[in-house]
């Protein structure tokens, strides 16, 4: 059951484990959760991973409004 429902996520709906575990990480640091605390919930194991992709998400937006 799990591998068709990750199947049918992936063919579907674009999407895959990566995808969902950095939209919740966009999700908690949105709603004002520390950088930190988040890489301790996500089990990263360096800091800068969750920083690097939050700031390079945050620079898409802002050329997203932009054009």
């Amino acid at each position: 059951m799990k591998k068709k429902v990750q199947l049918y996520a992936r063919k579907e709906l674009g999407i895959n484990r990566h995808s969902l575990r950095y939209a919740f990480i966009t999700y908690l640091l949105r709603k004002g959760i520390s950088p930190s605390l988040i890489a301790k919930i996500t089990r990263h194991k360096n800091l800068n991973y969750i920083l690097t992709y939050t700031q390079q998400k945050t620079a898409d937006k802002i050329l997203e409004k932009l054009s």
